[in-house]
């Protein structure tokens, strides 16, 4: 005896809202998490300010200063007079084109840590060295009365 089917199986692709849906989550997960991800490094605040990028050198070097006056090179922390024969060899390595030092000092960093590194990296033959600052979201301009 052969029993009649009231249902047949569908064997096509499926549509292409349910496939959206799908990705649409799984990229709201990635989204939401992203922020849960630690991000290693020291944490420095710049402070803010409004200026001309270095043009001319080739050649850069940035340093991170934290509010301990702690150096980064590399993500890697490093100790001033470390820190002065690693500038020595770039700066030898850069030839006439120069070595340009880009310094992410932390706005809680006092001017005397931050001289400190910059006399020693004119010691060693950088050429300038400029301070990183964040930009200003919106410039102000005077308001004249």
């Amino acid at each position: 005896m052969k029993f009649r089917r009231q249902h047949r199986l569908i064997c096509d692709l499926p549509g292409a809202v349910p496939i959206a849906c799908v990705m649409f989550l799984l990229l709201f997960y990635l989204i939401t998490n992203s922020a849960l991800l630690l991000v290693e490094g020291v944490s420095v605040h710049l402070p803010e300010g409004a200026g001309q990028r270095p043009a001319g050198f080739a050649n850069s070097v940035v340093v991170a200063m934290d509010k301990q006056h702690r150096l980064f090179y590399l993500n890697q922390q490093v100790e001033l007079p470390k820190l002065k024969m690693e500038l020595k060899r770039l700066v030898v390595g850069a030839g006439d084109a120069g070595l340009l030092l880009v310094l992410k000092a932390d706005r809680a960093a006092n001017n005397q840590a931050i001289m400190q590194v910059a006399t020693a990296a004119q010691q060693a033959g950088v050429r300038q060295t400029w301070l990183a600052t964040r930009p200003r979201l919106f410039e102000r301009t005077p308001r004249e009365q």
